[in-house]
């Protein structure tokens, strides 16, 4: 790892992100919803969990490949799907895209995204996966589906926890809009931030290329006005068995906190469940998602592949999802601070500095195999060995 000396953390990329991206480009990123309690709440369960190490065990290399919907990856993670992401840096998308493949972990593209799906498929090869917000209109809707397929998109999540826009009081202040709206405080903080201001710039303003197209009226204002009255509504069942008869790859349904909803997704036909609670970035007054997964999990069971994001910035946090029966792990801002400070390098390294913190995890745990691990692993003072997810002290 070329870089791992000056950036040997994702913290250490958060806080060069942080100088390097105006406010209003930092803080859709950085920001939850409401006082982000919920935020803040993703990050203390994650590091209220501890593992009890055991050393006395017979050692060999540890192996972090992992096989999901009959295909292995080189790694127990992948990259989330976010949108307006090139908001960060230029066609950051694609810099995902080249770097999920060279890594060979799956990448997803968001719906909100600002490139072409058909180029993010190309760079992503095999590891090319789509997130649909289901559009208010399912004409739409079903032409994204067959596009997906179209370009050789395996997988799909389907995404139901944003049946209403997150009250996200930082990007509300900011004025925060795609395009950016040139008021004197967006200049000023483009100004002061100069190689971001030079990159974006020279790349041209971001819009919504995939979902865009589908607007009548192709200016930037208009697109962005078609993407915002197509998405942000609630899911119905119906709508998810629509998507399942139109979907012929491998479908999995995100952001699940409840064990009924998991439950429905597998009736429906869902392959996988992702235990999600959006970043902390809808509902304030939601629990982690690490808290829930053990439920889920459980409910669950081998019916259909469970996979848990929201909170994870580090190889350490894989490795807890993994001790609570998680069988994948999916990470959003982590990858948006590496692309965000490093540019197109930033994807593959925090890739390449991920799987060397699982492994090194797995060592120091003594657990050379991920399919090893359980809650066995856990510190578990509460009855009936299960981990308690004590709230690490954070004033909120």
């Amino acid at each position: 790892m070329p870089f791992v000396n000056r950036y040997p953390s994702v913290d250490h990329l958060h806080q060069l992100a942080k100088r390097r991206l105006p406010k209003f480009s930092y803080d859709y990123v950085d920001g939850g919803t409401g006082p982000e309690v919920g935020r803040n709440r993703n990050r203390d369960a994650i590091e209220a969990i501890e593992l009890v190490p055991r050393y006395l065990t017979k050692w060999c290399e540890p192996n972090i490949e992992t096989e999901l919907f009959g295909r292995r990856y080189a790694a127990p993670f992948g990259i989330s799907p976010m949108g307006l992401a090139s908001l960060q840096w230029p066609e950051a998308e694609l810099h995902f895209a080249r770097a999920g493949c060279a890594a060979n972990i799956p990448v997803t593209l968001s719906t909100a995204c600002t490139v072409e799906m058909e180029e993010f498929a190309r760079l992503a090869g095999d590891c090319a996966w789509f997130q649909l917000y289901p559009p208010k209109d399912e004409a739409v809707s079903d032409d994204l589906i067959k596009r997906a397929g179209d370009c050789g998109i395996s997988a799909m999540f389907v995404t139901v926890d944003v049946p209403a826009r997150g009250w996200q009081p930082r990007d509300m202040y900011n004025g925060l809009s795609v395009p950016p709206r040139l008021t004197p405080a967006t200049i000023w903080n483009a100004a002061i931030r100069p190689k971001w201001s030079v990159a974006t710039l020279a790349s041209g303003m971001p819009h919504f290329k995939t979902l865009g197209r589908y607007s009548n009226d192709k200016s930037m204002r208009g697109m962005a006005d078609f993407v915002s009255d197509q998405l942000g509504r609630p899911v119905t069942t119906e709508r998810l068995k629509r998507i399942r008869d139109k979907w012929t790859g491998d479908l999995i349904l995100k952001g699940v906190m409840h064990a009924a909803d998991a439950e429905a997704a597998i009736e429906i036909g869902y392959n996988g469940i992702l235990v999600s609670n959006h970043g902390g970035r809808q509902l304030d007054a939601a629990p982690s998602s690490i808290e829930v997964l053990p439920d889920i999990v459980s409910a669950v069971g081998d019916r259909a592949t469970g996979m848990i994001d929201s909170g994870f910035s580090n190889g350490l946090d894989v490795v807890k999802a993994f001790a609570l029966g998680a069988k994948f792990v999916f990470c959003g801002r982590a990858f948006m601070w590496g692309v965000s400070a490093m540019g197109s390098k930033g994807p593959g390294h925090v890739a390449e500095l991920m799987a060397d913190e699982v492994k090194t995890t797995l060592v120091q745990v003594g657990c050379p195999k991920l399919s090893d691990l359980n809650e066995s692993w856990l510190w578990a003072p509460d009855p009936g060995n299960r981990p308690s997810l004590r709230r690490s002290g954070r004033t909120y």
